[in-house]
Order: C-alpha cells, then structure tokens, then sequence
C-alpha cells in the first residue's frame, strides 16, 4: 500500500487527478451540467443540477421514499425535501404504495415522463460524443468495467477484505 506522508503537495496533488473516485466526479459533474443544460434549451428549464441525482434513481414504475434516500445516499428527510421541490416542478408525485398502505411510493407525472425521455435521449447524446472521443470500443470497456465493479462492490462485498 502506498503511504502518501512522504509526497509533496505537488505529487499529491497530481496523484489525486489520477485516482478512480476523482475521474468519476469530474465526469459526472461535467456529465450532469451538460444534460442539464441540454433540458433546458428543450424547454425544461426549471431542472436544477441538484435534481439529476434523485430523479435518475426514480424507477418507471414508481420508487419507495425510503429506497430514495437509501440511493442517494440521503436521509429520508433530506430526500422527503427535494421530492417536494421536484414534485412542486410537476416531475413528480407521491402516492400511497399499493404493497404498503404505510409507505410512499413517489412516481413519474405525465410531465417527468416526458423529461425522463427527454434526459435519456440528451444522455445517449452525450455518450455518443463520448464515443466519438475515445471511439465505440473503449467506451464500451469503460461501461462494462463499471458495471461490473457496481455489481460487485456493495454491503457486505468483500472489497475491504481485497
């Protein structure tokens, strides 16, 4: 393991642009400010940078407030609030779940469905340019090894014990 109390601010520094976590958040930074940007010159303006994260995790049939939080890695208050502010947008609703009188199911509007279209055909835009970056195969490897490391990594996995 390598030990980083010997590297000057410099060498830690351009060790840290190289490390996999700082990657993935310029990308998705970058990623989430060009979709956004994207809907909003498709007439979906009102879309906040900060909303991408919990909408992308809204399935089609609708999602548990509970498993939202649990996704965004969000208290259920702090994901309670941004469903208020998205739902007052009219991307979403909240609903009574059907399996549990107890719980909240939050779903689509009319209107979220139109912009979740809208959002996966700016997303597969943007891989597109992407693609034509790096080329089709690279990013194709790309996704695979990211899928693959999602699938695998998680509570319980045994990444720690590696």
């Amino acid at each position: 393991m390598t030990t980083f109390d010997r590297f000057s601010s410099e060498q830690i520094r351009a060790h840290r642009e190289t490390v996999l976590l700082r990657l993935l958040l310029r990308v998705q930074q970058l990623e989430t400010a060009e979709l956004v940007r994207r809907l909003a010159a498709n007439g979906h303006a009102d879309v906040r940078t900060s909303y991408i994260g919990l909408l992308g995790n809204v399935d089609t049939e609708g999602t548990r407030l509970v498993t939202l939080a649990q996704r965004t890695g969000n208290t259920r208050q702090a994901a309670s609030q941004m469903v208020a502010e998205i739902e007052s947008r009219g991307y979403l609703e909240r609903t009574p779940d059907p399996d549990d009188k107890r719980a909240v199911l939050v779903r689509h509007t009319a209107a979220g469905r139109a912009l979740l279209n809208d959002a996966l055909e700016a997303m597969a835009d943007i891989e597109a340019g992407y693609a034509t970056l790096v080329g089709e195969k690279k990013l194709a490897a790309v996704k695979q090894v990211l899928a693959t490391i999602a699938d695998q990594v998680g509570p319980g996995s045994k990444l720690g014990e590696l």
